[in-house]
């Protein structure tokens, strides 16, 4: 199986969560951020567009790519995205079709002082949202 590139959102909100997709799939629970595949002919800033407002109902803005990240011999791109606006739900995308008893997609707003608690893959996704949030939070003297 070929697999190909992804845009991944890191979208924090005011109240210091970040939303992840909550995943049961085969037996194992984990959460990934929302994001998915790029798209022949597509930037990988607009598939990052394109996948949250499929998987999580929420039309973003982003900004400057983070990272790019080699996840089990894929690359995926990062990058900080900002809400404008709709209600945050599972999409009307393939999660919301693919979505069964034991293939479940549930997005939820985790307070990031939770983020240690969550199963959250690849790992080094849960450093880049720690890294984003401190660089998001107010600098206090």
């Amino acid at each position: 199986m070929t697999l190909r590139p992804r845009a991944v959102a890191i979208i924090l909100n005011d109240s210091a969560e970040v939303l992840l997709m909550l995943r049961r799939k085969q037996g194992r629970a984990y959460a990934t951020l929302p994001g998915g595949g790029i798209e022949p002919g597509e930037t990988p800033a607009q598939a990052c567009v394109r996948e949250v407002l499929e998987e999580v109902n929420l039309t973003v803005t982003v900004g400057p790519e983070l990272l790019v990240l080699e996840n089990i011999g894929n690359l995926e791109h990062y990058f900080r995205a900002h809400v404008q606006s709709g209600e945050m739900r599972l999409g009307d995308g393939p999660e919301a079709i693919r979505s069964s008893d034991e293939n479940w997609y549930s997005p939820q707003w985790v307070p990031l002082t939770d983020l240690e608690s969550v199963n959250l893959v690849p790992e080094r996704a849960r450093d880049l949202v720690r890294e984003v949030a401190g660089t998001a939070a107010p600098q206090h003297d």
